[in-house]
């Protein structure tokens, strides 16, 4: 029988022997990079708070039907992000279980919530709305998740992750940070608010090409690229999860939100596969050094921003 092309799909995406760790991976996007990654046939680590939802994932989404003969697994283990103990106790658990980590994908995140008034409310009644946020400590929540976190996973990984070029693949350890195109964006969504769209995802994009400057150097060489992705399926998006732990497009709600914002050329979110084929991509192409690439359905090029 004849091998496969070297630029067939089968043999430029294959992950065979490969370890990769994705936080926040029990639902939404996350769930959709783990699928993709172990249907490739690596071994996958999803990471979150909740270990029942971990766990439920991994069971529907991990086994070898499901993830077909060329597949990998998916293996749940609670972390919390926002944790230096807690990241540090799972580092040192795959370490001892792993030789060597080949893709970190943090991809973790919150949203928080909109002050209670808006600009058209006049002066007053706005800024006293986004002084009281400041009561719940909500801004450096949202940072410590969806910016903070990445600094820090990443850190504790680093060791695992540059271990990775003497393994089987011969690949360089690989972060993928998944930021949000809302990071180059003025326009907010009624579902999104200042702190997340336009700062702590703005400054994870930042850190992100810091990361990858530093990680260069000829000591570490370890590649870092950034996902600015508009709207997929999620809880963050859609409000829920079925009992698959996915999401589901409604349609005509998310029109109604594109509406809105005055973005109506954009039809629909992403799909998993749409998430698929760019991961797969960021994995495995070893040339790609610090790039932070758009995903969006076109939002962007609608939309008030600086991209």
């Amino acid at each position: 029988m004849a091998s496969p092309h070297p630029l067939s799909a089968a043999t430029m995406f294959s992950l065979k022997d490969w370890v990769a760790v994705v936080t926040g991976g029990g639902t939404g996007i996350g769930l959709m990079i783990a699928q993709t990654l172990a249907a490739n046939g690596a071994k996958v680590y999803i990471t979150g708070r909740r270990a029942d939802v971990l766990e439920r994932s991994a069971r529907i989404h991990g086994t070898p039907e499901k993830l077909g003969p060329l597949g990998g697994s998916i293996v749940p283990i609670a972390m919390d992000v926002t944790s230096k103990d807690s990241i540090k106790s799972v580092v040192a658990e795959i370490g001892q279980k792993e030789q060597y980590v080949n893709l970190l994908v943090n991809n973790a995140g919150i949203y928080g919530s909109r002050p209670n008034a808006r600009p058209e409310n006049g002066p007053e009644a706005f800024g006293e709305a986004m002084f009281a946020e400041g009561d719940s400590n909500i801004w450096q929540k949202v940072f410590d998740t969806n910016c903070t976190s990445c600094y820090l996973t990443t850190a504790a990984f680093l060791p695992l992750l540059a271990k990775a070029a003497s393994g089987p693949t011969g690949k360089v350890g690989s972060v993928i940070i998944n930021s949000s195109v809302s990071a180059s964006l003025r326009i907010i969504a009624n579902s999104l608010t200042i702190k997340y769209a336009q700062v702590s995802k703005a400054a994870v994009s930042h850190l992100t090409r810091q990361l990858a400057y530093e990680f260069s150097h000829e000591k570490i060489s370890i590649r870092v690229n950034g996902l600015g992705l508009g709207y997929f399926p999620s809880e963050m998006t859609t409000g829920t999860s079925n009992e698959q732990n996915e999401s589901i497009d409604l349609a005509p709600r998310f029109a109604e939100l594109m509406s809105g914002m005055d973005l109506q050329s954009v039809k629909r979110m992403g799909t998993p596969e749409e998430v698929a084929t760019i991961v797969l991509t960021l994995a495995v192409n070893d040339y790609m050094w610090g790039t932070i690439t758009i995903v969006d359905g076109g939002l962007s090029l609608r939309a008030a921003g600086d991209l």
